[in-house]
């Protein structure tokens, strides 16, 4: 369907400069537009001008601020997974990632226990976690744009560090 739209449009654009276009159907049911009449007694579809004001060019659907606009956002928790039980207490990274991928100028968030990490938001997709107290702590990334705004958020990663063992302080 798409492809007929697209072919019809460019029927159009063709025909405001000048050119015949031709709309034929084939023996298996679909529709052609051409250039070059089907048969001899072929006659040029009647296409009028667009009214109105027509843009000087085109916009530019693909520019980087349009994609930046279009694009949804999605942050995931790589690690600690969610329902994690054995995470170490000291040396703890926690990694995200970022789709379709982290944008320049975009920056992350990690919230351990709904406290922020670090002082400023980071542009990395890792960063250690310190020392965790023992116990049940709960994991979430936002990603902020470059004016600050919180594009997305990660569901949050609940996962426990436990407890020191006598095994753990034995001595070796």
């Amino acid at each position: 369907m798409l492809f007929a739209v697209g072919l019809a449009l460019t029927a159009t654009f063709v025909a405001t400069a000048g050119e015949p276009v031709y709309r034929y159907i084939d023996a298996d049911g679909v529709v052609h537009y051409t250039d070059r009449a089907p048969e001899r007694n072929a006659r040029p579809l009647k296409l009028e001008a667009p009214s109105g004001t027509t843009p000087s060019r085109p916009p530019a659907f693909y520019s980087a601020e349009a994609l930046r606009e279009a694009a949804r956002f999605a942050v995931r928790i790589e690690s600690p997974t969610p329902g994690e039980r054995d995470v170490e207490a000291h040396g703890a990274v926690a990694a995200a990632s970022v789709m379709p991928g982290l944008v320049s100028g975009f920056h992350l968030v990690y919230q351990l226990d709904g406290k922020s990490l670090s002082p400023q938001p980071v542009d990395d997709l890792s960063v250690s976690m310190g020392a965790l107290a023992p116990g049940r702590h709960t994991l979430v990334v936002v990603l902020l744009d470059d004016r600050g705004a919180e594009r997305a958020r990660s569901v949050p990663a609940v996962f426990d560090v436990p407890s020191a063992s006598l095994a753990n302080n034995a001595p070796r």
